[in-house]
């Protein structure tokens, strides 16, 4: 269990060193790993300008066919990506402005997108210092409808512009025969646009601002290809909630490795932790927890790890598999951790994440209350000359510790494609499919109100590289809706992109 903490803490070292553009592209889901390609050292900067001709069908989601609205639309886009990378400090930025006029006068937006991400290494051998910020639309109640395309352009009525921050510093450092680790992360969430809610009680109640913080110290042996190793550690998270109650949560534990061939190894952790059955605001270390099981290394490129234990929410299980081969590469994983929305949105160390990105829809309507994850997901990549393909397979559902709100759970699988016609030319297409069992935004924390729905959509690309700066591209896309809420609608897209 313990080493899925040091994976999330590598991730965010990772992610904390990139920023993807603005662009409506496919490219980055296919990365084998979680760094973008090496910058060049220096200060790179690239402006840019984006503008689309927009034909939509059905903007506002209506269920009932004769309140669709269908306009047209344009799209202007400018922004900017730049970079600074040298031996000690690594840093992106990513902005957009987006501005949208419709048809319709009442839908004309405009809106911003932010990625910012860094670090700096202030003493090679102990310190660095890591930091993230972002600003982006996000959705105000799943139920009613999501945010296809990531486009922010369908049922502008339920979504609202998000901001994270977060820094992060770190302590290291390599003894002889041991490795210290030591980490603070300070994070906000702020949801914004709450005076344009359609229900503020409701609003006020499940769109909670929050102060997001997280400590992990360990101890761990440095050479992992010992006979035996281990490691001990503490785990701390807390956040403080604009209006409802804090949350705080502890971890305590060692853990220990045994090789009993070449191959295969003997592992398993203990120690206690918080008991959230019993208090989610209290912490403290009530309650033991334990695990055991093997881990199986047969070469550099496969890697199984299979425990199960006891924790305070009953049976523990946890499985990772991972495989890579020069054309294929395969994850596999199974996850049981405590969490919250706002941590998972803000500070990025939910307990489900891969070194390549997950489905982008997994998201949840109460970002305050602490839940159960129980996260299974299978990924698929396979990469050849001039095709890519990649298959998501996800079951992820949350238990809430709470009586309200009620359990949830999304199956589904995801698809994409990417595929080189020629020289410059090349087409996408993403299709996605889930089944959703959720609980409903209520004005008053009684009885839970569930809905059950099935949702899809897909989309299809085509892009020209007309010159090294500049894209031409048009895109076609569906979704659907049925179950308790029933939907559909359509868009065609003609982009122009060109960077300075």
């Amino acid at each position: 269990m313990t080493q899925r903490l040091t994976a999330a803490v590598a991730l965010i070292l990772a992610s904390s060193a990139s920023a993807d553009p603005y662009e409506f592209d496919l490219r980055s889901v296919f990365q084998r790993d979680a760094l973008r390609d090496a910058q060049p050292p220096g200060l790179f900067v690239e402006p840019r300008i984006e503008s689309a001709l927009l034909l939509v069908g059905n903007i506002n989601l209506a269920e009932d066919p004769a309140d669709e609205i269908d306009v047209a639309g344009i799209e202007f886009a400018p922004g900017i990506y730049t970079s600074y990378v040298s031996p000690r400090a690594e840093g992106f930025l990513d902005y957009s402005l987006i501005g949208r006029i419709w048809e319709e006068d009442d839908l004309d937006e405009i809106s911003h997108r932010l990625t910012a991400n860094g670090s700096y290494l202030v003493d090679p051998e102990w310190f660095r210092v890591a930091g993230s910020a972002s600003y982006s639309d996000s959705v105000l109640d799943p139920s009613r409808s999501y945010n296809y395309g990531g486009s922010g352009i369908f049922a502008q009525s339920n979504l609202s512009e998000t901001a994270t921050a977060s820094i992060s510093p770190e302590l290291f450092h390599d003894f002889d025969d041991f490795r210290l680790d030591a980490r603070y992360t300070y994070g906000r969430v702020w949801f914004f646009d709450k005076g344009d809610a359609s229900d503020q009680l409701i609003f006020s109640l499940y769109e909670d601002d929050s102060i997001d913080q997280q400590a992990l110290v360990s101890l761990s042996t440095r050479d992992e290809r010992r006979s035996a190793t281990g490691r001990v550690y503490y785990e701390w998270q807390y956040s403080d909630f604009e209006t409802t109650v804090s949350y705080r949560y502890e971890r305590a534990g060692a853990e220990a490795g045994f090789g009993l061939t070449q191959t295969l190894r003997f592992v398993a952790d203990g120690g206690l932790e918080s008991d959230l059955d019993e208090s989610t605001v209290d912490g403290g270390l009530d309650t033991e927890f334990w695990h055991a099981g093997l881990e199986w290394r047969p070469d550099s490129r496969t890697t199984l790890d299979a425990r199960y234990g006891q924790r305070f929410f009953g049976d523990s299980w946890s499985l990772s598999l991972s495989r890579e081969t020069q054309y294929v590469t395969m994850r596999l994983s199974y996850v049981e951790d405590p969490d919250i929305e706002t941590r998972r949105v803000g500070i990025n160390l939910g307990s489900d994440d891969l070194p390549f990105p997950g489905p982008e829809f997994d998201l949840s309507g109460f970002t305050s209350y602490p839940f159960i994850g129980k996260n299974a997901i299978a990924t698929i990549l396979a990469e050849g000359a001039r095709t890519k393909l990649r298959l998501d397979v996800y079951d992820r559902k949350r238990e809430y510790v709470r009586e309200f709100p009620p359990d949830e759970e999304t199956q589904g699988v995801r698809f994409n494609a990417l595929r080189d016609l020629g020289a410059y030319l090349y087409a996408e297409l993403d299709g996605r499919y889930e089944d959703i069992l959720a609980g409903r935004r209520q004005g008053t924390l009684g009885e839970a109100i569930t809905y059950h729905d099935y949702d899809w959509s897909a989309i299809g690309r085509l892009t020209w590289e007309a010159y090294r700066n500049f894209k031409v591209s048009g895109e076609a896309g569906y979704l659907s809706r049925s179950g308790d809420t029933n939907y559909e609608g359509q868009w065609l897209a003609f982009r122009l992109r060109y960077t300075f």
